[in-house]
């Protein structure tokens, strides 16, 4: 006979669930919790916690109202008893409750009915009912608090619990929502893709754009090169809604093909002669036509408007095609390039800077070609092989092959001077030696002179003992420094 309040209370709850199995607007949801249990203080008891847990299943029947299906187990001290007691219940309740899904906090109360037992004997009815609190984890999870009054219709039984636990929604998968059709996979759905079939970038509404610039390919007249969309793709540097490939002065804004037009006459300013007076394209954009010089050349013509001439209006004196004003060889006739300068040799330096105006040089050598090597080293040479007799300044007949290549190489460099320098040791007085040096280098002078070189070229000087390059100590170091240098100089 124990048995029969538990299972009329399970038959009501298959009643219920067989009653509402049809309605699927509201949710089904589980929970559990740890109870802490109070039987003493209820029953004039001393105060004594027990702990319990709890399970249970729960159905919404209508949108303010679920019934659920708590089952307890506890350990419990209970009055008039020695000893832990498992005690053991299984409820039917009804909740108030406000689920709604934007809700943080949602309170509710509860009350109903319940079958329990004292070590799963000496069962009695309970009426348990209470309020409690759910706060939202998620979408579909709760962290619960719940206070519990059970009245029992046996005598000390009466209890308190207070509960906190995890309450869960039972939930089908949230649907997958429909994603629009892309066929050439560009992040762009074919609906607003206007290249469906090719992959673009969204900017460019799924089309084409090798520059980036916002603009399908097929619609930008410059597809390589990144330009706004008011001149269709194309680079605007000053940004003037002209494209720079069609715009007269690509650097400077403005609404006349590109171009400022300050005075507002059709001309632009950087072909109007009267840039701050309007006047008509044939008068250049002056109100009238002016010839200031009288040279028949209207002043919107002329580059000279006070300076007669026949080059735009400018003179040209020495009739190279470049005028007065701009050449820097005004008397003489030039090249447009080297701004009507002659460069006979046309190395890059104009004649009346050029050192070697009739053999190409480098400008960096003022137009002249540059002594060779191999020509620096003869000279080195001759430094050592031309010689003297001994305290004189006569030339040895060795030493004339010596000097007649230097003379070959004087031929070979016209535009150059050569600088001759007579050394000595220090043996003697150093007013002989220094005599006995400039002699020496006017010998070498003279031979050379009689060669047939310019003396105009040449360039003799002695410095006696005052500049040795090696030691007097020794007589190797004393024929190093009794010696004629020869250097090949550009003046």
């Amino acid at each position: 006979m124990r048995k029969l309040p538990v299972l009329t209370v399970l038959a009501l709850c298959l009643c219920l669930h067989a009653a509402f199995a049809q309605n699927k607007q509201f949710p089904n949801a589980i929970q559990a919790k740890l109870n802490l249990i109070d039987y003493g203080l209820l029953n004039d008891e001393d105060f004594k916690i027990s702990q319990g847990f709890e399970v249970g299943f729960s159905r919404n029947i209508a949108p303010f109202l679920n019934v659920g299906l708590p089952f307890k187990l506890g350990l419990a001290k209970l009055p008039g008893t020695t000893g832990n007691t498992v005690t053991t219940s299984l409820d039917l309740v009804f909740r108030l409750e406000n689920l709604r899904e934007e809700a943080k906090v949602i309170p509710y109360a509860f009350g109903g009915a319940g079958y329990a037992f004292a070590d799963f004997d000496n069962g009695h009815v309970q009426f348990p009912f209470g309020v409690g609190l759910n706060f939202r984890a998620s979408k579909y999870a709760f962290i619960n608090f719940q206070v519990e009054y059970r009245k029992a219709q046996t005598d000390n039984r009466d209890n308190l619990q207070v509960g906190l636990g995890y309450h869960y929604l039972l939930h089908k998968s949230d649907p997958k929502p429909m994603m629009p059709a892309d066929a050439d996979k560009d992040g762009v759905t074919d609906n607003i893709d206007k290249c469906p079939t090719v992959p673009g970038p969204a900017t460019a509404f799924g089309c084409p754009d090798r520059d980036n610039d916002g603009l399908a390919d097929t619609e930008d007249d410059c597809p390589d090169e990144a330009g706004p969309i008011t001149t269709k793709g194309c680079p605007d540097y000053d940004k003037d809604g002209f494209a720079d490939m069609v715009d007269q002065c690509p650097n400077d804004a403005g609404t006349l093909n590109g171009c400022p037009d300050g005075d507002g006459d059709g001309v632009a300013d950087k072909m109007d002669r009267c840039p701050t007076e309007a006047g008509p394209a044939e008068n250049g954009g002056c109100p009238q036509l002016v010839d200031t010089d009288g040279d028949g050349v209207p002043d919107k013509d002329d580059e000279c408007p006070t300076l007669a001439g026949t080059l735009n209006g400018c003179p040209d004196g020495d009739g190279d095609g470049v005028a007065d004003n701009l050449d820097n060889c005004p008397t003489e006739a030039g090249l447009p390039k080297n701004s009507g300068c002659p460069d006979s040799d046309d190395d890059g330096m104009v004649n009346n800077l050029d050192k070697c105006p009739d053999v190409p040089g480098p400008v960096s050598n003022f137009g002249c070609p540059e002594v060779k090597q191999e020509v620096k080293e003869r000279l080195q040479f001759a430094t050592k092989a031309v010689q003297f007799e001994t305290g004189k300044n006569a030339l040895k007949k060795e030493s004339y092959p010596v000097l007649d290549e230097i003379v070959a190489i004087l031929r070979e460099y016209p535009a150059y001077s050569l600088s001759i320098r007579g050394h000595t040791d220090n043996i003697g007085p150093s007013d002989r030696n220094l005599q006995l040096s400039m002699d020496r280098a006017k010998a070498c002078m003279d031979y050379l002179v009689f060669r047939g070189i310019d003396s105009g070229r040449l360039y003799a000087s002695g410095f006696g003992e005052t500049k040795p390059i090696a030691s007097n100590g020794n007589s190797a170091g004393r024929d190093s420094n009794r010696r004629v240098e020869f250097e090949m100089i550009l003046e």
